[in-house]
């Protein structure tokens, strides 16, 4: 970890959650359940939610399972219901969590707990996490710079793969279920090891571009699983406590580990790893028979087989070059079908011809308000046509005759519903309900009457049913138990799925006639999406490269039949420690109490003020105090900054409010005794400037392409009071200026390794002009066009700027022109410029050293400027070229932050017009978001 020193350099570089700014549209109505524990906030509609989740809170609260202190301190959260995207965070800044509220569907992913009961319990997590972290260091760090100086300190202190780990450990010990229960979770690392693969502790830490690296979810579990089991259930509670206290000022959680294991931190890694290991030589192994090579350069991965044809079949390709795609394989190889449209699933379904799967949508403005679309492709013609419009379906799948589609309907008041759709027009024929029933996942075709589905129940536990189309009638087909299942595949009598019977997700089969389950396949590290035709098995097996294909003929004399009490056990891969303590607190002793709710106004606390920090950028110092309400739709500064060149100070406040569909924003900011020379005299004055705009911010995602539009205008008025001899003389002066803007951008996808999009354009325009006193006025636009390279990551960037101001100089805007590189520059009445560039990547090192520094990527881009100049009377014109290289190194410091640092050579093809030189400029390119404001 870090030191306070570097803590205090890198003083706020962006530790919170992602958060959406006006994402909620101002006509939502939202109320709250108010105790002393937390706030929930929600909208209307969503009570019996909110109160279940004020219940499991309260309990956590009380019950402290694995306690990691005694400290409690209200929290607010707010639930969203009209996205789609399943997340949840607990930040500061201001402190508060959301939770979205639209389920996972994949079940081996996140599990079958109710979406809702598990955000509670993981979300909660963090929360009593930064409740006990306020210790020594990290809570003066709080009481200097306030809650974004409490973030740093504590993320500087306990690393990330904690944070996440623990809130896994917490949703799997006290939860039936929980994600360290689950075979894909459980798997990842397993696979690494089976494979060959040695990473680096570093590389465990900070990924890579060119390898499957699993995220500090998963080995954040497996550590902190290991210390409790190993060292005690206080184990955490202690290194953690020492830690965000900052005993041992450099890399205090690595001392803290050692203190209270015995051990040196590396040997603590090392094993737990080896516990680990020594249990998953108990895993079966086969001989990998895969469909196609596994290409050992870039992970790629084959996913939903479906055939095609005696000798042909589809599937779903992701490489971490490019972009995921449909694909057709048949006797005269590999044929691209088209790309998918943006999708927050992988899961699709083909038949006769159409594949049928959800794309994502958004709305433009409201950002916390998209979509799950129903889109459909022709494979003979690659046409994709979207069914359905700002609409929340998910796991689709198509009638064999290609009429109709099924598919999970998730409410926005959290019920579950399979309706059958027009696969023309996307009307919706029918709906298949229960309310045992919490979610539906994944239906499929039977035939044309009947649909074979998972189910998970409240509880979360699952089965696979059968629901009869006409009589909308549901009959389960396997056992119900807390195992995952899904992924179902009807032929011959039988439904072929996957499942986590065994402590691994593998293949089964239950034949209808009796619901005999039998067992398939027993793969190293799971099988998922099975698909059945004729007398083949098609499906992906999970490897350390990606998902492989494989196959095998159907020989029900080669199964092995399972009882209903083999699958009604439930034990994980891995022992879950010290689970048996709490044992499920969701269940019946969970105490669901009725909460009083009543109304939220949106006007609470608009102001909220909670951080504090400073900020340099030579020569201005800057202290500033912010402020944001909970619900995101208001953001508050007020700073005072002092100009050491000028020797000069000023107070200010900026405002921005987003509960409206403009963004409203206001500033002021008086400066006082500003000073200059005019002839033999001294002018001084206190200087008034304020501002006042809106703005238009439209983003949105539809197809395979991101939108971003925005537009405004600002009033600008500077007014001042002048001091002295001028003030006797001269009075009071001001003047105004008016600012208007447009910027916009779109873009496809980008895949891992994509430096910049394989196809995109973007543009801004920005113009400014006094309407009062002077005469003057400024016009800048720029635009930059995004090509693929010659190679899947390498890109061409093309751009272009214009610029050009007025010749009386009566009032001077600042020159935001961007020169050709290598040049310094002057500020010209016209100057223009195009330029070329090529990014490749040259190297994925994936090394670091001591938990300091890590390069992810070396990446080069060969680059030529072309500028022109103007005269004031635009007669007389000068070139500014250049060409070069620029070095990149895309690096994370201290195992956390992203920071991008670069050496460029520039050739000056031309003089500079600002020193007159002309020859080899050697700059360094660093990095301008290491202390954002």
């Amino acid at each position: 970890m870090k030191s306070p020193l570097i803590i205090l350099l890198l003083l706020l570089s962006a530790t919170g959650q992602a958060q959406v700014f006006g994402g909620t549209p101002p006509e939502q109505k939202w109320k709250q359940i108010n105790t002393d524990t937390v706030r929930v906030i929600y909208p209307t509609g969503l009570d019996s939610q909110a109160n279940r989740i004020s219940s499991i809170v309260h309990y956590l609260a009380a019950v402290k399972p694995f306690s990691l202190g005694n400290e409690l301190h209200k929290v607010n959260i707010v639930l969203q219901h009209q996205t789609v995207i399943p997340n949840g965070y607990v930040g500061m800044g201001p402190y508060r969590s959301e939770f979205f509220l639209t389920p996972v569907f994949n079940n081996f992913q996140e599990g079958s707990i109710g979406w809702a009961d598990q955000l509670a319990v993981h979300e909660y997590r963090h929360v009593q996490q930064f409740n006990n972290f306020r210790q020594g260091i990290s809570k003066t760090m709080k009481f200097l710079f306030g809650e974004d100086g409490y973030t740093l300190a504590v993320n500087a202190a306990i690393p990330e793969w904690f944070y996440e780990g623990d809130a896994v450990f917490q949703e799997t010990a006290v939860t039936g279920q929980g994600r360290g229960r689950l075979p894909l979770f459980m798997n990842v690392f397993p696979a690494l090891w089976q494979s060959g693969k040695k990473y680096t502790w570093m590389k465990l830490r900070n990924g890579s571009f060119k390898d499957f690296v699993p995220n500090h979810y998963y080995l954040g579990y497996l550590l902190v699983n290991y210390g409790r089991e190993k060292y005690g259930p206080e184990f955490w509670t202690k290194v953690t406590k020492d830690a965000s206290a900052f005993k041992g000022l450099l890399y205090p959680f690595q001392v803290a580990v050692k203190k209270y294991s015995g051990v040196e931190y590396k040997t603590f890694l090392q094993q737990a790893f080896d516990w680990y290991k020594s249990k998953t030589e108990r895993t079966a192994s086969t001989r990998e028979d895969f469909l196609f090579p596994v290409n050992k350069k870039t992970v790629t991965s084959y996913q939903f087989p479906y055939r095609a044809g005696s000798d042909s079949i589809i599937y779903l390709k992701q490489r971490y070059d490019k972009r995921a795609a449909f694909y057709l394989h048949d006797k005269d190889g590999e044929h691209k079908i088209a790309v998918k449209d943006i999708s927050i699933d992988d899961q699709y379904s083909y038949r006769n011809g159409k594949i049928v799967y959800a794309s994502y949508t958004s709305d433009p403005r409201w950002r916390w308000r998209d979509y799950s679309v129903i889109t459909v492709l022709d494979t003979k013609t690659g046409e994709q046509k979207q069914i359905t419009a700002r609409s929340k379906y998910f796991t689709p799948d198509i009638s064999e005759d290609g009429q109709q589609v099924a598919a999970v309907y998730a409410g926005t008041d959290g019920k579950s519903a399979i309706r059958i759709l027009n696969a023309t027009t996307g009307e919706v024929l029918g709906a298949i309900t229960d309310p045992g029933v919490s979610l539906f996942t994944d239906p499929k075709f039977a035939d044309d009457h009947t649909l074979v589905t998972a189910l998970r129940y409240p509880d979360g536990r699952m089965a696979l049913a059968l629901a009869d189309i006409p009589t909308k009638t549901i009959k389960t087909i396997t056992p119900v138990s807390f195992h995952v299942v899904g992924y179902p595949s009807v032929s011959n009598g039988y439904v072929f799925f996957t499942a986590g019977y065994s402590g691994n997700d593998e293949l089964y089969a239950v034949r209808l006639s009796d619901q005999q389950v039998f067992n398939i396949t027993q793969d190293k590290q799971g099988s998922y999406f099975v698909n059945a035709s004729g007398n083949q098995l098609t499906w992906s097996a999970f490897t350390a490269e990606g998902y492989q294909l494989k196959k095998s003929v159907i020989d029900p004399a080669a199964w092995t039949a399972i009882s209903r009490q083999q699958i009604e056990n439930y034990a994980a891969k891995f022992p879950v420690s010290h689970a048996s303590d709490y044992n499920n607190l969701l269940g019946e002793k969970l105490p669901v109490r009725q909460f009083a709710s009543t109304r939220y106004k949106k006007s609470t606390r608009l102001l909220n003020f909670h951080s504090w920090r400073p900020y340099y950028s030579d020569p201005v110092f800057t202290f500033s105090v912010y402020g944001e309400n909970v619900l995101n739709t208001m953001q508050t500064e007020l700073y005072y900054s002092y100009n050491q060149n000028e020797k000069l100070s000023s107070v200010g406040f900026t405002t921005v409010f987003g509960g409206l569909f403009p963004y409203l924003q206001a500033g002021s900011e008086l400066s006082f005794n500003r000073d200059a020379a005019v002839g033999n005299k001294t002018r001084t004055w206190n200087q008034l400037d304020s501002r006042i705009g809106f703005s238009i911010p439209i983003s949105y995602a539809k197809g395979k392409t991101y939108r971003q539009f925005s537009a405004g205008s600002f009033y600008v008025l500077r007014n001042e009071f002048n001091k002295g001899y001028y003030g006797d003389s001269a009075g009071n002066t001001s003047f105004s200026y008016l600012q208007h803007f447009i910027s916009g951008s779109r873009q496809i996808e980008m895949a891992a390794q994509h430096i910049y999009p394989r196809l995109g354009i973007s543009y801004t325009l920005n113009h400014r002009h006094a309407i009062t006193r002077f005469t003057g006025y400024q016009f800048i636009g720029s635009a930059a066009v995004f090509l693929p390279g010659i190679m899947p990551a390498h890109s061409i960037v093309l751009t272009g700027s214009f610029q050009q101001r007025d010749t009386l100089s009566q009032i001077s805007f600042s020159d935001r022109f961007a020169y050709s590189r290598g040049y310094t520059g002057r500020y010209f009445s016209r100057m223009w410029r195009m330029s070329a560039n090529y990014h490749f990547p040259l190297l994925y090192p994936d090394w670091g050293f001591a938990n300091l520094l890590y390069i992810q990527r070396i990446r080069l881009n060969a680059f030529y400027d072309f500028t022109k100049v103007y005269s004031k009377d635009k007669l007389t014109t000068r070139d500014q070229r250049s060409a070069g290289i620029e070095f990149y190194a895309d690096t994370k410091w201290w195992n956390q932050y992203p920071l991008t640092f670069g050496f460029r050579i520039s050739r000056l093809l031309d003089t500079d017009q600002f020193d007159g030189f002309k020859g080899t400029i050697f700059e360094f390119i660093l990095p301008v978001s290491i202390i954002p404001r």
